[in-house]
């Protein structure tokens, strides 16, 4: 078993995906054929619901597969989105847009590229899962033309996005769902809470400040050095008269639609969702035009801006060009698609299994069922949910899980919704880093390979390269959420550790 082990960890994410599909089939099985269960207990209330674990290997499991495949693969929403991302970085490149906005940067020390692309990372999870589709695809352009390693590039985007899940500038739309299910949750020991969503502001701005301090570090020290310089050999024309006019196109469009998202203003706020009542769900809420049609919006003026440059400054002469520019970045794409596809027959039957939420459920009434207080008690929690982060890496479907009973066992501890949302969004985010079957680890593995066919893609492989800066990582948010009860201090605006 320890050699096939190690003929795995030697392979591609497809081998990978399907040793972990058989092995969830397996896992499925045993536990079906024990009846293993779990209590969901729903938010708001005391009633519980008991799941159990159901068989890949019956029929009913046999008939999902061939039923769902299709709708599991369609359901992949970061697709589309890559796809528009990918258009958008190579027009923008081709066109030599990119070349004349890096070119500044190219006598800035590497340390401090590093910092910006991980801040910058960390920050534009104001966009939510977006920040992986537009920054992987770009951050890759920004360092051949750096002459930096591509691969350490988009590896850096993905530490930064998934541990600045925990952290930001400003609160989310995310953050917002997560108040919600809080809130509720919070309903059972006091109906009259209510979540502030600068609660936590103090936290989220700290841990921004000191992830991308000791990101940035961890990366040049033990990363950095893994990865070759990339000679960048292409030769585009820089015009700075073909820069002003698309700078002025581009700020003029971009401040309408910055206008058409303020509420108040004459004709503005057409692309708000009206019905909202918080103004991050009217920007980013489901029936939102701009939270639907973000990508879109962003691809248009990358189009339109790549184009004006492109043909100023006579990197674009002709339609074929043009042509030709927004499909260069396509090179190689085909293995994100394959890969994704396998990824998601794998998600799909895990979730149909049941055995996250199962075991889930039962870590939660573990913890529950324990009598501990205080610094102890948030440092149980704060483990427990890493470890679910691993089989549930999606937050909002975790944190309906464990919010119902993890909430009200910190109320009755002294401790308040606010901070237990805080150690929950701190320890999601380091979760996410350890779970071999996180999505958008498997995108970012697939635009490795897309880079450079002779780079280990395997999945182990991959997540024991960044094991060094995970750890670290890991432990710092552990001390700052540790850190912050000890010493009591205020979490936010309104927001304090206890009740």
């Amino acid at each position: 078993m320890k050699n096939v082990g190690k003929r795995i960890k030697n392979q591609g994410p497809l081998t990978t995906i399907a040793f972990l599909t058989v092995l969830i089939g397996l896992i499925s099985l045993v536990l079906s054929i024990l009846k293993v269960g779990g209590s969901v207990t729903e938010a708001g209330s005391l009633e519980t619901s008991l799941v159990t674990v159901k068989n890949i290997f019956s029929k009913d499991g046999i008939k999902y597969l061939l039923n769902n495949y299709v709708v599991n693969f369609q359901l992949m929403q970061p697709l589309i989105y890559l796809v528009m991302s990918l258009i958008s970085v190579s027009i923008l490149e081709s066109s030599g847009l990119i070349n004349y906005l890096v070119k500044p940067f190219k006598k800035v020390k590497p340390f401090w590229i590093t910092f910006l692309t991980f801040f910058i990372s960390i920050i534009l999870t104001f966009v939510g899962d977006l920040g992986y589709i537009l920054l992987i695809p770009l951050v890759c352009s920004i360092y051949k033309i750096l002459g930096r390693n591509p691969l350490l590039g988009m590896i850096t985007v993905f530490l930064g996005v998934t541990i600045g899940m925990g952290a930001g500038v400003v609160f989310n739309y995310q953050d917002y769902l997560l108040s919600l299910t809080t809130t509720t949750a919070a309903s059972n020991i006091d109906d009259t809470f209510t979540y502030n969503l600068f609660s936590n502001i103090y936290i989220m701005l700290f841990s921004t400040l000191i992830l991308s301090i000791v990101g940035t570090i961890s990366i040049e020290k033990l990363l950095s050095k893994k990865f070759k310089r990339y000679d960048y050999d292409k030769e585009v024309n820089l015009s700075k008269r073909a820069f002003v006019i698309t700078s002025i196109i581009g700020i003029l469009i971009t401040l309408f639609f910055v206008y058409a998202i303020i509420p108040g203003l004459p004709l503005s706020g057409l692309l708000l969702n009206s019905s909202e009542k918080v103004y991050i769900a009217q920007i980013f809420s489901d029936t939102s035009a701009l939270g639907n049609g973000l990508m879109l919006v962003i691809l248009g003026i990358s189009v339109l801006c790549g184009f004006i440059y492109g043909r100023i400054s006579g990197n674009i002469r002709h339609k074929n060009d043009y042509i030709h520019c927004l499909t260069e970045s396509f090179e190689n794409t085909g293995y994100i698609l394959v890969v994704v596809f396998f990824a998601s027959i794998m998600l799909g039957l895990l979730e149909w299994s049941n055995i996250p939420t199962v075991l889930t459920t039962n870590i939660v009434d573990l913890i529950g069922g324990l009598n501990f207080n205080g610094v102890l008690l948030v440092i149980i929690v704060f483990i427990s949910i890493l470890f679910i982060s691993i089989l549930i890496p999606t937050t909002i479907t975790k944190w309906n899980l464990v919010a119902p009973v993890y909430v009200p066992l910190l109320m009755r501890a002294n401790i308040s919704p606010n901070f237990m949302q805080s150690i929950f969004m701190s320890a999601d985010a380091v979760g996410k880093l350890f779970s071999p079957i996180y999505l958008y680890l498997i995108i970012m593995i697939g635009f490795l390979y897309k880079e450079d066919q002779d780079v280990s893609t395997s999945i182990f492989d991959t997540m024991k390269l960044m094991m060094p800066v995970i750890l670290i990582l890991l432990a710092t948010n552990f001390i700052i959420v540790v850190g912050w009860y000890v010493l009591g201090i205020p979490i936010g605006l309104s927001g304090t550790i206890t009740l």
